[in-house]
Parts: C-alpha cells; sequence; structure tokens
C-alpha cells in the first residue's frame, strides 16, 4: 500500500533523528558520493573518477585469513559451528590468539583474555565503551581535528554530552601539536569540569600524525587523577610508518584508565568483515558485557573462529609479522608518492604522515571550501574530502586518503596534477 504526501508528513522519528542527526554526516556524504550510482547522478563516469576520499585500504588480505575462512566453510561441522551463539563477552580461544597477536607484533606482554571483549566492529564498540564508563550529559574530549564519526556516535550514545576539543593542528601555520603543554593544559582545564573520557585516534584520522610519547604518558596521567579514561582508537595501529609508538604496548593491568579500540578493518583489509575487539581493565570489560548482551548478544562466530585458526597458524610460522612489515612498507611508500606529487604540483601545505592513510592540507587560498571540492570533481573528476566535520580547526582543510590506490600510485600522480592544471586555470 502506497503512502500518501500527507500520510508521510505525520510519520514522526525521534528527537535524535530529526534534529541532533539532521542532514548528511560527512561520513554519510563520503560513503554515498563513492557509490558508483552517484558519481553516474552527475553525469561523471565512475571509470574516470581518481578518488582521494575513501578512508578505506585497498592492499590485499593475506591468503591465509581466506584459507581459514575456506576451510571452515568447507568442514560440514565447523560450519554448523558457526552459527551457534558465541558467549557474550566473546570466544575464550579467539581472545587468548589475540593476546598472543599483541605480545608477537607490539610487545605488550601482561594482556589477558579477560582484558578482551569482542564484537562487531570498532564503531560499534566505541559506542557501547561510551554507554559503559559514561553517563548522559558527561563531557567527552577529542584531540581536534578528530574522526568525523565520533561526534555523532556521542550524539546517540550520551544524549545532552558536550564535546570539548583540545587543539592539535594549528591551522594558520599548518603544524601539529605545536604547543602540546598547552593542550595538555587545556585538556586538565576540562577535567577538573567534568571530562570523562578523552579519545585519540592513533594514528589519527584524518591527519595521520602520533602524537608523542610524552604527551600521550602526559594525557594519561591528567585523565588518571581526574577518574576518566583515555580512549586509543587503534584502528590504523598496524600502520605505523617509522619507529612504533610506546604506546602499543600499554596493558590495561598496568593502566586501569586505559582502554583502546581494535579492528581487523583496516590492517588485514577486512573493511566489511566486521569484526573488533575492545582492551581494558576487567571492571570496564565485565561492564561491556552487560552492553553487549543487549546490543549485540552474541559476537560474530564465524568471523571469531576464522580469526583464532589465522592467528594460529600465522604466529606460529612467523609470515604474520612480515604481512604486517610488508602492509607498512606499502603504505608508506604510498604517502611518499602523494607528498612528493602535492609538493612539486601543487606546493600546498600538508601534514607528513607518521601512519594511517591520510594526509591533510588547507583550501587553496580564496576557495570556498564545499564549492572547491564540488567544482573540482565535476571539472576534473577527482574527489577530495572538505575537513568539515572533523573538528574546528579542519573548517577549511581537506583531507586526501593514499589508502585506496596503495597499488595504482600513478593514479596518485594524475590526480594531483588534474588538480594543478584545473588551479592554473581557475582565477
Amino acid at each position: 500500500m502506497s503512502v500518501s504526501a500527507e500520510q508521510k508528513k505525520k510519520l514522526h522519528l525521534s528527537h535524535l533523528i530529526e534534529q541532533e542527526l539532521r542532514g548528511l554526516s560527512p561520513i554519510q556524504t563520503i560513503m554515498k558520493i563513492a557509490e558508483a550510482q552517484a558519481i553516474h547522478d552527475m553525469g561523471l563516469d565512475p571509470e574516470n573518477i581518481i578518488s582521494f576520499g575513501g578512508g578505506w585500504c585497498n592492499h590485499t588480505a593475506p591468503e591465509a585469513l581466506r584459507n581459514a575462512y575456506q576451510m571452515i566453510l568447507n568442514d560440514a561441522r565447523l560450519f554448523h559451528q558457526s552459527g551457534r551463539y558465541s558467549p557474550i563477552i566473546g570466544d575464550s580461544s579467539c581472545r587468548e590468539q589475540l593476546c598472543r597477536f599483541e605480545e608477537t607484533i607490539y610487545g605488550l606482554n601482561s594482556l589477558e583474555r579477560n582484558n578482551i571483549l569482542l564484537g562487531h566492529s570498532s564503531t560499534q564498540l566505541f559506542h557501547d565503551v561510551l554507554r559503559a564508563v559514561c553517563d548522559p550529559g558527561e563531557p567527552i574530549g577529542f584531540l581536534d581535528p578528530t574522526y568525523a564519526n565520533y561526534l555523532n556516535a556521542v550524539k546517540c550514545a550520551l544524549p545532552g554530552s558536550p564535546i570539548r576539543f583540545i587543539p592539535a593542528l594549528d591551522p594558520r601555520t599548518w603544524t601539529y601539536l605545536p604547543a602540546p603543554d598547552t593542550s595538555l593544559e587545556i585538556l586538565k582545564q576540562h577535567c577538573e569540569k567534568g571530562l570523562r573520557v578523552f579519545v585519540i585516534p592513533v594514528p589519527d584520522n584524518p591527519t595521520s600524525q602520533i602524537p608523542s610519547e610524552e604527551f600521550l604518558t602526559s594525557a594519561l596521567d591528567i585523565v588518571s587523577d581526574a577518574n576518566g579514561y583515555l580512549l586509543l582508537d587503534f584502528a590504523y595501529k598496524a600502520l605505523w610508518f617509522r619507529k612504533m609508538p610506546r604506546c602499543y604496548s600499554w596493558s590495561p593491568q598496568e593502566h586501569p584508565h586505559l582502554i583502546t579500540l581494535h579492528s581487523n578493518s583496516k590492517w588485514l583489509s577486512s573493511l566489511g568483515r566486521r569484526f573488533g575487539w575492545v582492551e581494558a581493565h576487567e571492571t570496564v570489560i565485565n561492564g561491556l558485557e552487560k552492553i553487549n548482551e543487549s546490543i549485540l548478544l552474541s559476537p560474530d562466530s564465524l568471523h571469531s573462529m576464522t580469526t583464532t585458526r589465522f592467528l594460529e597458524q600465522t604466529l606460529a610460522d612467523g609470515s604474520l609479522k612480515q604481512y604486517v612489515n610488508d602492509t607498512r612498507s606499502l603504505y608508506q611508500k604510498t604517502a611518499a608518492v602523494m607528498m612528493s606529487a602535492i609538493d612539486s604540483q601543487l606546493g600546498w601545505k600538508r601534514l607528513t604522515p607518521a601512519g594511517g592513510l591520510y594526509t591533510c592540507c588547507p583550501t587553496p587560498h580564496q576557495m570556498q571550501l564545499q564549492g572547491f571540492v564540488k567544482r573540482l570533481l565535476k571539472t576534473t573528476g577527482v574527489l577530495l574530502i572538505p575537513g568539515t566535520g572533523f573538528g574546528p580547526s579542519m573548517r577549511y582543510g581537506l583531507r586526501l586518503s593514499y589508502g585506496p590506490l596503495c597499488y595504482e600510485h600513478e593514479k596518485i600522480i594524475e590526480g594531483i596534477e588534474r588538480i594543478s592544471r584545473y588551479l592554473a586555470k581557475t582565477p
């Protein structure tokens, strides 16, 4: 039965949907514009688009992972088992293998399975962590700029909770944490006023920066003294480029006010195979188990079983460490190609990635941000992501992702050259 226009007017949704989340978010915009149909609707050929917009990796997942899935699918008994509920906290064998993984790859020695809870994804788990450790109305803090999806997640999880930005990027000089002591002092002031959680992706999205050990240690001390939590989002953990950050080996056993989020999405090129986990003190994990019961009920058994078998094999034969190193090297080389092209063709200010998939640049002088991005796409077929939504400091900035083009460096160069030719013709 069709619904009339008059009837549609009477359909009522929550205040959250109709007011707080009204309009397209930056993440919705990114996901929608990447669809082939959206490109067609703009009169463009998807085959001619060079996208620096997607926040996704494109390296090949390890063959051992595919084989692990295949082994389960080909075994009638194991496949049947994968259809059963797992424990609410997640399968114990998988959590034990994740402890081995953290110790072998990152030197995290004192992690136990009771410090781990499995979930659907780091996106879902971020929402659930907020619900487990905060009350609605308590302030949540982020380095500015920060991942755009966090902000709407706070609105969903903690209605009425104000968002506090701690400055990290100076939009005038385009430098990252130019005055860390000042940023830490601002964090301390917010904590004294009730800030409950301070969130930092490491490496960061959108900047691909990694705060110094001194900054992270001081931030953890400040939030601990205020009985809050430092939440490190390790979605890009495997993609560091130079010296491994020491925070990678921080244990929730030693730091009870530390919570870390993890996902298979980026390091295993499993964006669509949604699987993630939280590492935290056992008290926090016990609280999260109560949230899991209502939100998820049971983590995905197929992904858990596969991850367990994959880690067992690749940790034993040493191939996993090689895979991680090769993946890091691939993206480091890809980042260098983009930096060189920006420097030689555009001469823009930009951030040198310390890991991850991105760099950020200020919008060209006197260019209106949204208009520039749309005109550029329609004229050149090059997609950039406007910084609006990533925090106040990115209001006039652009995020460029090299992740989707890790095997197509020539497209990075061509895309930057298209932008250069467009700007040369633009008054």
